[in-house]
């Protein structure tokens, strides 16, 4: 109740041009105003839910390339330069195969592959052999076993550069997201549709929202309001694609690679990395909508550039503490790699607050504020 009465009591600070009926409306007419707020965000909120879930197989498709990405990422930086990422995994796929079938089931598959692939695949199984040698011992192996020149300089150039050997590299390693109880892929779908029906109703949950939060607007200032949402709803897909294309892959090749480094396999669970993935990029969005809340706020005349200037250091503080909150996982790097956008947009804000302050200066009448 109590952030009920706070909410309300901002609800009529915030009335710019409020009438004597609204400067007076009870907590009853509040509530009411609420009521329908909610009912229509709710509503609003479902319909595209529903329409998401009809991607949700799509949507889960975009939201596993990063991982892809991450995991080709990780076995090109095994490679020689001469071999592609694709060819070493098709070979590894071959080898595996290739062992357990006779002569001429053999051949046939591998005249459905390339002469790399063929070849990639002919010295994987070599260098399985020479790992089970001393180390002393496994380049001379190689060597007397490779005959052909060129493919003894690919086996060669492989061990040295430490290449992947384990099969599930690449997009085949996304067979080991599995899911563990029965109904987890149809939460799953429900989840996506949610974040998704979240991206694509975002411009009319904040117009409801603010339609609220700022009632008794006048013809210019609803215009601006809305001029507000459009910029949000751009700014709020600018934000996801940041997080999608900027910080998911770091984010998750740190975590990879951090694993590794510590002797720990990375097989992630598809649920936790799709909420995982789904948050960061919907939490990003949100995160660029901060001039869209602080900009009309300007140009209405209740913040300023003197208020805005001497809260900077608490700004500062308020953006890592909404991070904490935040951020999906309560890894430091992730937290700090939310804040300092935040911050950035913050100062952006600042200094539109400026260029404001300059273009409207205050007249002798106005008491400035500190």
């Amino acid at each position: 109740m109590f952030w009920l009465r706070q909410l309300f009591r901002v609800r009529e600070r915030m009335q710019v041009s409020p009438s004597q009926d609204e400067a007076e409306m009870s907590i009853i007419d509040h509530l009411e105003a609420l009521r329908s707020t909610i009912i229509r965000m709710a509503v609003t909120l479902l319909l595209s839910m529903i329409l998401c879930f009809g991607f949700s197989g799509a949507m889960m498709s975009v939201l596993r390339q990063p991982v892809d990405n991450v995991w080709e990422l990780h076995e090109a930086g095994h490679l020689p330069a001469e071999v592609k990422v694709n060819d070493w995994i098709a070979a590894k796929s071959l080898a595996a195969v290739s062992t357990a079938l006779p002569r001429e089931a053999r051949e046939l598959l591998q005249a459905q592959f390339s002469t790399e692939v063929q070849e990639l695949a002919a010295i994987v199984p070599l260098l399985h052999a020479a790992a089970l040698l001393p180390q002393e011992a496994q380049i001379p192996y190689l060597q007397s076993t490779i005959t052909d020149r060129s493919a003894q300089a690919t086996a060669l150039a492989l061990h040295v550069s430490g290449a992947e050997l384990k099969e599930g590299q690449g997009r085949a390693a996304l067979k080991l997201m599995g899911a563990f109880r029965p109904g987890e892929a149809f939460m799953l779908s429900l989840q996506l549709s949610f974040f998704g029906g979240l991206i694509i109703s975002f411009p009319l949950l904040m117009y409801f929202l603010l339609q609220f939060i700022m009632p008794g607007l006048l013809e210019h200032e609803k215009r601006l309001l809305c001029k507000s949402v459009i910029c949000g709803f751009g700014l709020f897909l600018a934000g996801c694609a940041f997080a999608y294309f900027a910080v998911l892959p770091r984010v998750l090749s740190f975590f990879y690679t951090y694993s590794l480094d510590l002797g720990i396999e990375n097989d992630w669970r598809i649920g936790y990395y799709l909420t995982f993935a789904a948050k960061l990029v919907f939490v990003f969005g949100v995160i660029f909508e901060l001039p869209v809340i602080i900009v009309p706020l300007i140009k209405l005349g209740i913040l300023n550039y003197a208020r805005m200037k001497v809260t900077r250091g608490y700004a500062l503080i308020g953006c890592f503490a909404a991070a904490l909150f935040l951020a999906p996982a309560p890894d430091p790097a992730t937290m700090f790699i939310m804040a300092l956008p935040m911050y950035a947009l913050y100062e952006l804000c600042i200094f539109f607050a400026y260029l404001e302050q300059r273009k409207n200066p205050p007249t002798p009448h106005d008491t400035p504020e500190s």
